[in-house]
This record gives C-alpha cells, sequence and structure tokens, in this order.
C-alpha cells in the first residue's frame, strides 16, 4: 500500500514539474512577443512604449543619474521605475528568478538554445578556464555602465545594447546606423545561444550580473539531498547556465549564476532528490516556486497601473490607445509608405516652403538618423546644427532626430523643419 501510495505520489509531482515547465515557457514566451509587439509599435510610428521603458535595468541608470546630476535619464518613464524595484524585490525574495522565469531577452536566447540543439543534436560547454574568465566580463559591464550613467547622466549603453537592437528590429536603418554596434552583439547572442546556453546571460548582461548580487541576500536557494541523490548528473546537464548542481558544496547552489529556473528540479528522477526553498524543511515545489515569481513580479505591476502610476509612454501619448498612429504620422498603406511610417511622418505637404540643404529636403531626413550623420549630410557644423534646433551644446549627438524631437516635446517633422526655416 505504502509503495502504491509513493508511486502516485512521485506521478503526480512528475505531472505537476511539467505543468510548471509549460507555464514556465509560456511566460517567457509571451513577455517575449509583448516586447517584440510593443517596441514594433513604437518604432513604426504608432503610441507604444520604446525598449527603454521596459527595460527595468534603465530604471537603475536613471536613478544614479539623479543622484549624480539630479536629472532622470531621458526615454526613462516611471513605470521603468516600477519594473526595477519590482525586479530588485524579486531577487531578494527569489534570487535570479526575474532571469529563469520571465526575462524575455533570456527566454529569446533558451527558444534559440532548444533550436540549435535540434539542428546540431548536442550542446557547446566553454572550456571551464576561459569559461570562468569570461563569466567576470558581465560585472565589468555593470560597473561601465553604472559609472557612466553617473558620470555622463546618459543611457550610455544603448548604441551597443543587443536590447534596445530587439526592441529596434522594425528600423532597419537605425538597426546599421544608430544601434550597429548592439545589433551585431545582438547577431552574436543568437548565433551564440545555437550552441551555448544563455550566451548573453552568461557572459556579458549587466542586469542578470547585478540580480545575482543582490540575490546573494536571499535565503532561497536550489538544495540536494546527499542521502536520496543517485548522481545521475540530470540535473548538472539540464542547467543553462552550465552550473555543477549535483556537486554543489554543502548541497546548495548559491552562485549568483543561478538563474533560478527549476530546470534541475524537474528533471531529477528521483523525488525528494533536489526541491528548492528557503531551508532545508521549508521546501517549496517547482510550480509553486513558478507561480509565486510571477506573483511577485506582476502583483506591484498591477497595483502600479491600477493607481495611476504604470507610466511606460512618454507624456505627450498620455491619454491615447496603444497601436493607435503617433500624432504627426501617418501609417498603413503598401510598398514606400509603410517604410516613412516607421519614420512616424509622411511628409507630403509644404515641401516647396522649404529651400533644401545640401539636395535634401526634410522629407529625405530619417529620424533613424543621429545628429552627427545630419550634420554631416546637410554640410553644417554641429554647433550649427545644434543653434537651428535649440539643443544645448552637450547635448548627446548619437542621438537620433526621433529621439531628440521626443526630448525637446516636438513632433519628428516639426523638429526636422526647425533644420530648415
Amino acid at each position: 500500500m505504502s509503495a502504491t501510495l509513493q508511486t502516485a505520489s512521485g506521478r503526480r509531482s512528475k505531472r505537476l514539474a511539467l505543468v510548471s515547465r509549460i507555464i514556465r515557457w509560456v511566460t517567457l514566451g509571451s513577455f517575449l512577443a509583448f516586447v517584440l509587439s510593443a517596441t514594433a509599435l513604437h518604432t513604426l510610428g504608432y503610441v507604444g512604449p520604446s525598449i527603454h521603458a521596459i527595460c527595468p535595468y534603465g530604471g537603475l541608470e536613471s536613478m544614479l543619474s539623479l543622484i549624480a546630476v539630479g536629472t532622470f535619464l531621458k526615454r526613462i518613464v516611471i513605470g521603468t521605475f516600477v519594473l526595477f524595484g519590482t525586479t530588485v524585490v524579486l531577487a531578494l525574495v527569489l534570487r535570479r528568478s526575474f532571469c529563469g522565469q520571465i526575462c524575455a531577452f533570456g527566454g529569446l536566447q533558451e527558444f534559440f538554445g532548444k533550436l540549435g540543439a535540434k539542428l546540431f543534436k548536442k550542446r557547446l560547454v566553454m572550456p571551464k578556464k576561459l569559461d570562468a574568465v569570461l563569466r567576470y566580463l558581465k560585472y565589468v559591464v555593470l560597473a561601465v555602465t553604472v559609472a557612466m550613467a553617473w558620470i555622463t547622466g546618459e543611457l550610455w549603453i544603448t548604441p551597443y545594447d543587443p536590447f534596445n537592437a530587439l526592441g529596434h528590429l522594425a528600423d532597419f536603418n537605425a538597426l546599421t546606423t544608430s544601434y550597429l554596434i548592439g545589433f551585431i552583439v545582438l547577431i552574436i547572442t543568437l548565433l551564440g545561444s545555437l550552441v551555448y546556453d544563455r550566451f548573453f546571460c552568461k557572459y556579458l548582461c549587466p542586469a542578470g550580473a547585478m540580480y545575482g548580487l543582490i540575490g546573494q541576500a536571499s535565503p532561497y536557494t536550489v538544495r540536494i539531498e546527499e542521502s536520496a541523490c543517485i548522481h545521475c548528473g540530470k540535473c548538472s546537464r539540464v542547467c543553462p547556465m552550465n552550473i555543477d548542481v549535483m556537486n554543489a558544496k554543502n548541497g546548495r547552489v548559491t552562485s549568483p549564476e543561478c538563474i533560478n529556473c527549476n530546470e534541475c528540479v524537474t528533471a531529477c528522477p528521483v523525488q525528494g532528490a533536489i526541491h528548492t526553498g528557503f531551508s532545508k524543511k521549508a521546501r517549496i515545489h517547482p510550480l509553486v516556486a513558478t507561480l509565486l515569481a510571477l506573483t511577485l513580479f506582476l502583483a506591484p505591476i498591477g497595483i502600479a497601473a491600477a493607481t495611476g502610476n504604470m507610466q511606460l509612454l512618454p507624456n505627450k501619448y498620455e491619454g491615447l490607445t496603444w497601436g493607435t498612429p503617433a500624432e504627426g504620422s501617418e501609417t498603413g498603406g503598401e510598398g514606400g509608405e509603410g517604410r516613412e511610417a516607421e519614420e512616424g511622418f509622411v511628409e507630403e505637404e509644404g515641401e516647396e516652403d522649404y529651400t533644401a540643404i545640401n539636395g535634401y529636403a526634410p522629407s529625405d531626413l530619417r529620424g533613424s538618423y543621429t545628429l552627427s550623420q545630419t550634420a554631416d549630410l546637410l554640410g553644417m557644423s554641429i554647433d550649427e546644427l545644434y543653434s537651428r534646433l535649440s539643443l544645448p551644446g552637450d547635448y548627446p549627438s548619437g542621438t537620433t532626430l526621433r529621439d531628440a524631437a521626443a526630448d525637446m516635446g516636438l513632433g519628428l517633422s516639426d523638429f526636422k523643419h526647425q533644420l530648415f526655416d
């Protein structure tokens, strides 16, 4: 009778573990779909959040800018701070569960990893000595971005950020100009993820480095019961961060590299041999851990939304519905119209009122061109360009026309026409 009950309990536990994995993959896919669709709206000239607004890490950079120079970073809105605060609390309670259960960019890498496993039938593991060195790179990136946010008061990492490039996939011109380095890093990340698990997460992600450090304060961890473990090694083999789970020191995975995805727990063939929890006795089933992580992430966001504090759109879009054409833009159509809509405005009237500069009219200047590129195209000095656009002398010349227009509170068309007045 006892054996029958244990068998039934084991089957039930495996079913729940499978449900946990399904929820995790659906969650990762859903957030990835949200990021891609929402940022595509923004890029194509519709009302939608920018990639900066929905990246929690931007909240840290903006907070440091406020402390250092007294101003928030441009393009960071109150909803970004809610996301940042929520993920910090999540890290304090459940370590890097945001990375393993929710992060869209992490999910994208795992999806490519699954594709790579199907194509190549095996996963590669970086040589241990090289891997150990490379894992420190993300802490260097964290330190540099924190320092530059403090010193410059800008989103310094933007041109080099693959997540930012992901948010501009609908604007190929921007990818190959303003965000070229970030686009290259994105391509390397995705190609790397085909053969190496969580390539960017392991070696370059500053947010993951930050959550890993914060998570060290949490008692929550993966635990191995030596008396029940059969040392099959499945837990170590399925770990996307290549942690040697089976041989964890003192039976606890305390490494900041652990993203708390629970893949090791659900892969274990022996019930009770590996589990997560806040202590040896306070065990948490993977399904409960997944639901708890989602609750800790979504509940504050829901409260903020209910109280009107979950702003993800610029102030100029206040009151507008997501997906509607942004003010001063025309969208839709076929052929070249979609391309112009991507820049936020189709210029059809009034061009004859302006004298071309160096052969260029306002409609020739795309919103993805940087200020320095625009100055070169028009054959004028950057100082003259700034003067015509009423920009301060210390304004970053690598900013795109679209973003500069938003910072000045103007539509892209009006902003460009200032150059020709």
